[in-house]
């Protein structure tokens, strides 16, 4: 299995600790340096995505693999088109019902996938609100023009940050809809929720709003990496459906989030405080992983994720459906 590198080049050639941070990491950021991630593996061979993959099993119902790039199972079976209805309609079934879930969780002030209805907002413009009054989103919702309106450069960062939550409900929304027109009109939209996105992973750092608790420091961090892991994973998942393939795929493997379970969950920073089990906010701080390091930990395992749907579908997402009778899913 190939180790994918989790350093940057300048880290990488100097051979020093990289400290993975957005936009620069630690070492280059007070260096002044230009900080590059090229996220090739350290040792593997080259996987091409637009090869038929074998089939993965006779038995694929039960879809016990995952779709880890490294292991190069990311493809569906071509050779039977009933397991491949089968499969897609799960997908699209999934996805509907994780869009739903985020609409009930802001309805309810709960936290969601990718947005805390903690995370102070300081009298910017919040653009999800609309879809916390229980609103189906979609482009077709009456607000999505108006969205689309927002310079997201310009934007406060936490402005820009709900603008790219909202647009990546409603894309995801109308993506995995049933309704053929509406689903190529989301399409259209794709290459304009990568921009943002790509616009929101440069600019969350510098913009950092100060003088935010350790909580608030946190939650932002954590709402900007779990929005960027979903946008880049709701494109690779409806892209795959597609055509068969997907690329950016060891990027996406690469992207970091916090790995400990619950502290996304916490309602206060009380509770935040004793989950991560300290006695300051301070003592806190962050414990990154890449999607692939996290996921693969908890291969085989039964994690209790305590009803945090995203890390649960990052986690089977990764490595097969056998992780949906872990607790807490």
């Amino acid at each position: 299995m190939a180790t994918i590198r989790k350093a940057c080049r300048n880290c990488t050639s100097s051979k020093r600790k990289c400290t993975i941070q957005v936009p620069q990491c630690d070492r280059c950021s007070k260096k002044g340096l230009q900080c590059v991630y090229d996220l090739e593996p350290l040792s593997a061979s080259p996987v091409d995505m637009k090869k038929d993959f074998k089939a993965a099993s006779s038995t694929f119902d039960s879809v016990e693999v995952g779709y880890c790039v490294i292991k190069t199972l990311a493809s569906l079976p071509s050779g039977n088109p009933e397991i491949y209805k089968h499969e897609e309609t799960f997908i699209f079934d999934t996805m509907r019902i994780v869009v739903q879930s985020v609409h009930e969780l802001l309805w309810k002030g709960k936290p969601a996938l990718f947005i805390h209805p903690s995370l102070h907002m300081h009298g910017n413009y919040n653009h999800y609100a609309v879809l916390a009054e229980n609103q189906t989103g979609g482009v077709n919702h009456p607000g999505f023009k108006r969205l689309l309106k927002v310079d997201i450069k310009a934007a406060p960062i936490l402005e820009a940050l709900t603008a790219v939550q909202a647009l990546l409900i409603h894309i995801t929304s109308s993506l995995f809809s049933l309704d053929a027109l509406e689903q190529a009109n989301a399409e259209k939209f794709t290459d304009l929720l990568s921009v943002w996105t790509q616009a929101l992973l440069l600019e969350a750092q510098p913009k950092l709003p100060a003088a935010l608790s350790p909580w608030q420091t946190w939650l932002f961090g954590e709402s900007v990496r779990r929005t960027i892991l979903m946008s880049h994973a709701v494109a690779l998942l409806f892209f795959s459906l597609k055509h068969g393939f997907c690329s950016n795929c060891l990027f996406f493997e690469s992207l970091p989030l916090d790995r400990r379970l619950g502290l996304w969950l916490a309602e206060s920073p009380q509770a935040w405080i004793a989950t991560a089990g300290a006695k300051l906010g301070k003592e806190v701080g962050e414990q990154l992983s890449s999607l692939h390091v996290f996921a693969q930990n908890l291969d085989m395992k039964s994690p209790d994720f305590s009803g945090d749907i995203f890390l649960a579908l990052i986690a089977i997402g990764h490595n097969g459906r056998h992780m949906n009778r872990t607790k807490g899913t």
